[in-house]
């Protein structure tokens, strides 16, 4: 296998593989910095489908400044390879980050600030049609970054990179209009997110068919998921965001931010509060009690 070279970089190892990519760690010579960078599939390189649609993702990216979506540095091609600079981020994913477990307040924390990145994009004409938590990297620890805009589209970019019908997204996130190929707005990436939120809070995704085909058709049909007891004042959020109508979700990112506001979690009961802290006090009378008495027997 021919060793990547590109002019600039200094590539230490392999962070990451596509299908349509390899991200490599690298270090950009003239900054001395260290960069993940992303390079395009070779066997992709000869349909200039892919390598216009992986130079419109820089493109798109570069022109969006937002402290939670990922900093492009650069973006060129050298020889058959075409590749993009970017910052480099944590390893670690919003997919592991779920797996080890999050807080209500963590996952609460990650929806507004993924909110805020998209409603960024979407106020400068872009959607992204990906959103899942493999595409949420992190900076310093608690920052969620927003990350691979492959697919992301410009609404004012009237060209065609996909084929007519074609649905772009994952299905696990898909919102029910990128399952059907119908016409797409921002309204699908706060769907996805909705989706995203449902697993941040649980642990796992609302709708999860035998197959692709499958799980597409429940997000087109499938009732709306119900939270557990002791989530559900989170159900506001996840009723918005997961409707099958466009026209009944969160028409933007800023409305959904504002309904965020309002949720606030359930005062613990009196039952549960007494039932909590029961124990203690007993624990805390007998234990008095024996001091008593061992002071007592001491003064005999």
């Amino acid at each position: 296998m021919e060793r990547l070279e590109i002019p600039g970089y200094q590539i230490k190892g392999v962070l990451g593989k596509g299908a349509m990519s390899t991200v490599y760690l690298a270090v950009q010579r003239s900054l001395n910095r260290p960069v993940a960078l992303k390079v395009l599939a070779p066997k992709l390189v000869g349909d200039s489908t892919f390598h216009k649609r992986f130079i419109k993702e820089g493109l798109i990216v570069a022109k969006l400044t937002h402290p939670n979506i990922v900093t492009i540095y650069d973006i060129d091609n050298y020889k058959d390879y075409y590749y993009m600079a970017m910052e480099h981020l944590e390893a670690r994913t919003l997919k592991d980050r779920i797996q080890d477990g999050l807080t209500p307040e963590q996952a609460k924390t990650y929806l507004c600030q993924i909110a805020r990145a998209l409603g960024y994009a979407h106020q400068n004409n872009c959607i992204h049609r990906d959103i899942k938590p493999a595409n949420i990297l992190f900076r310093d620890k608690e920052t969620a970054v927003l990350s691979d805009f492959g697919i992301a589209k410009n609404l004012e970019d009237k060209t065609q990179l996909t084929a007519v019908g074609w649905r772009v997204g994952t299905p696990n996130y898909m919102s029910p209009e990128q399952a059907l190929g119908q016409p797409l707005d921002a309204r699908c990436d706060l769907y996805s997110l909705g989706i995203l939120f449902y697993e941040m809070l649980t642990g796992k995704r609302p709708y999860q068919g035998r197959d692709a085909m499958e799980t597409a058709l429940m997000h087109v049909q499938a009732p709306l998921p119900e939270l557990p007891q002791s989530l559900d004042h989170f159900q506001p959020i996840i009723n918005r965001l997961l409707e099958k109508r466009p026209k009944a979700r969160c028409s933007s990112a800023e409305e959904l931010l504002n309904l965020i506001e309002t949720v606030k979690p359930k005062p613990q009961s009196t039952a549960f509060s007494i039932k909590h802290w029961l124990p203690w006090v007993i624990a805390t009378v007998v234990l008095i009690a024996v001091v008593i008495a061992h002071s007592w027997l001491n003064q005999r």
